[in-house]
This record gives structure tokens, C-alpha cells and sequence, in this order.
């Protein structure tokens, strides 16, 4: 703690003023969490109350939470099967019912935005860049198309900094708007600061081996079955953490390498897995994937679940992205189930390890697993 110490007898908390420079897309306003700064763009947009946003049903629900947050409501569209992002089609045929739109990079797979800002038909469009940081299109970087673009550096994600985000739009209105939004917000306290910094050490511990295979796995599993889902990803609207922000800056020297080494791990899982090739998901053309994540599409969710439990018992976790989405969506959201494609590879979907700290033996290991994994499944 000495040295978070001195930072801020050194500098007042609060970032109020200064930016964040990301490589390919420029200067970003720090923001408290890409849940923060969604609902900060979506404002600083000035659509009505209750204006409808165009959203992926498959996606993290924080970002139907956020949409609510910020006084709208969301409009599902389906998505692709062969990389998870939104549907240009869904989007044409929806557009006139909708008043701006958020495109999900999923995985780090790109959306193929000259299209969706075709069917957006001038409504404006969010990218949302959480999974997507340093994923590129035709030589652009992701959150370089959009009206606004919003970036997570929470833990798990490629920067991994406990919580954290920013915002960028090349539209110098939008800018000044959400600065003064932020600029509005409470910094974090002193106390506030600490307790972060020893709560995301802890995380990260439960989330690393050998605690994540002897308590942490367990303590997340019953964390997501307890807790309701109003209570899990809260909102909060504050400034950035300053550890955040001087962590996000430092680990952005090695961002590159990380994910040219995450690619190097699905590619040997492209060559190696005995997969049907439909599967697994490929570039697309003109993309360049900064593979945030290796989802596998199962033909049934009883093969996914098999496969699932097949690594869990050789000691791999894997882990089944918004597989409940469809009833989180209409439960909470008002989804009325037109969103097909969404809805069925929402239960077929198996994310494998990839994590750029893996190395070729454990990458090697995971894939020998899976191919005997899938093996038995064909035998059935």
C-alpha cells in the first residue's frame, strides 16, 4: 500500500481531464467500467427516454443493464452462427423500430460494421469494444467505425485490470459531452481505493491455480446460483479507480504480444482439433481476430455439456457464455423470442482455455483432451 500511497499524496484523486491512449484508435476518456461508459454514450447521444436500442440478444446481459441505466430500452437482434456478432439482416428488417444501436465484437471477432451501418440506416452506432481491443477490419481497428466506441479493461479481459474502461469518438461534440458526464461523477476515495485493490488481489488469487481448482471454482459457482441477477454486475457510475488507470497504461505495453500469442493458440487449435470445421469459428474475410476468446458450436447442448464435463474431470475448465440469455432476456427485458439463431447457439456454445499465459504443452494438452472428448461423443 505504500506506493498506492504515495500516488495520491502526489495527485489528487480523480482523472477528471485526462485520456488514455489506446494504439490504432487514439485518445480515450477513462471511464469507471465499459458498463459506466455504455450508459455515459447512450446519454450522451440525447435520445428520448425510452428511445430503443438496437442490441445483440447474445451477449453479456450487463449491457440490456446498462441500457436500462441510461433511460432506454433494448430491441433484440439476432446474430451470425459463424461469428456470434450481430446480424446485418436482423438489424435492416428492425431498423425503424429502433433509435441508435450497440454492435457487440464478440469474442474478439469483428462485426462487419460497413454493413450494419447500412441497415442501421443513419442511426446512430455504439461498438462496443469490450472483448474486442485490438481486433481489426479490413486494416481498421475495432471501435473505429461507430459514432462512439466503448473499451472494458475489467479482470479477465485482455488488459485485466480489476475494473475499468474508456470511450472514443472522433466527434469532438460527443467528446466534450461525455467528459462533462464523467467529469460529474464522484471520484473514488481514499478508502474506496484501498478496498478495491485488495478486493481485485483476492479475485485474482480465487480465479488463479491452485486456488481456482481448490476453492475458486466452487465459490463461483455458488456465487452465480445465489445471487440475483439485479445484484450481479452493478452499475456504478463513479470515475475510474486511479490503480485502474495506472495499471490499464502499463499493461497496454504488452498488449500487442499478448495477442499475437493468443492467436498462436487458436491457430494450433484450428490445425489440431478434430473438430467438424463448422464448429469452430474462422476469420473472417478482411478481419484480423484478436481471439479474446475459442468458442467450439456443438451440434446439441447435450454434446456441449458431455464435452464440458469430460475436461472439467481432467482438470480444464471451460465455461458455457450466456447460455440462460433468451430467459434472463425475457425475464428482465421484455425479449418476445424472435432472435432464433441467437437463442440456439446460445445453448451449444463451449468456451475452451486460450488465455495468452498458457503455454504450447497446456494448449497441446487441452486439444489431446478435446479430441478424445469429442471421439466418445461421436462413439455415442
Amino acid at each position: 500500500m505504500r506506493g498506492l500511497d504515495a500516488a495520491f499524496r502526489h495527485k489528487p484523486l480523480g482523472i477528471s481531464g485526462e485520456s488514455l491512449i489506446i494504439p490504432g484508435i487514439g485518445s480515450c476518456i477513462p471511464a469507471r467500467s465499459a458498463r459506466s461508459a455504455i450508459v455515459v454514450a447512450i446519454k450522451a447521444l440525447n435520445l428520448t427516454s425510452g428511445a430503443r436500442i438496437g442490441v445483440p440478444l447474445y451477449s453479456c446481459p450487463a449491457v440490456f443493464k446498462a441500457i436500462k441505466a441510461a433511460g432506454c430500452r433494448p430491441c433484440f437482434i439476432d446474430v451470425e452462427s459463424d461469428t456470434f456478432c450481430m446480424s446485418s439482416d436482423d438489424l435492416a428488417s428492425k431498423s425503424a423500430q429502433i433509435d441508435a444501436v450497440i454492435a457487440i465484437h464478440m469474442f474478439g471477432n469483428t462485426c462487419v460494421m460497413p454493413e450494419l451501418q447500412n441497415a442501421a440506416q443513419g442511426k446512430p452506432i455504439i461498438e462496443d469494444c469490450a472483448q474486442s481491443l485490438g481486433s481489426k477490419l479490413d486494416g481498421k481497428m475495432a471501435g473505429s467505425f461507430g459514432t462512439i466506441a466503448a473499451f472494458s479493461f475489467r479482470s479477465g479481459k485482455y488488459l485485466s485490470v480489476g475494473e475499468g474502461g474508456a470511450l472514443f469518438s472522433d466527434h469532438a461534440d460527443l467528446c466534450s459531452r461525455m467528459s462533462q458526464l464523467i467529469a460529474m461523477m464522484p471520484a473514488p476515495s481514499y478508502a474506496g481505493e484501498c478496498t478495491h485493490v485488495i478486493k481485485t488481489y483476492i479475485r485474482s488469487l480465487l480465479r488463479n491455480k491452485p486456488l481456482w481448482g481448490i476453492v475458486g471454482h466452487r465459490i463461483w459457482r455458488i456465487y452465480n446460483n445465489k445471487v440475483e441477477f439485479s445484484e450481479i454486475s452493478p452499475i456504478f457510475l463513479d470515475q475510474i479507480y486511479r490503480a485502474d488507470f495506472a495499471n490499464t497504461i502499463h499493461r497496454l505495453n504488452y498488449l500487442e504480444s499478448a495477442i499475437e500469442r493468443q492467436r498462436s493458440h487458436a491457430e494450433y487449435y484450428l490445425t489440431n482439433l478434430k473438430l467438424n470445421p463448422d464448429m469452430m469459428c474462422h476469420e473472417t474475410p478482411g478481419s484480423y481476430f484478436n481471439r479474446y476468446m475459442f468458442p467450439i458450436i456443438f451440434p446439441s447442448n447435450t454434446d456441449r455439456d458431455f464435452m464440458a464435463m469430460y475436461l472439467f474431470r481432467r482438470k480444464i475448465s471451460t465455461s458455457k457464455p450466456y447460455y440462460d440469455i433468451a430467459d434472463v432476456a425475457a425475464k428482465y427485458y421484455g425479449y418476445t423470442g424472435d432472435c432464433s439463431v441467437a437463442e440456439n447457439i446460445s445453448r451449444r456454445v463451449l468456451v475452451i482455455p486460450s488465455h495468452f499465459r498458457l503455454c504450447h504443452e497446456d494448449v497441446k494438452h487441452i486439444s489431446q483432451y478435446v479430441n478424445e472428448g469429442w471421439e466418445k461423443i461421436k462413439s455415442q
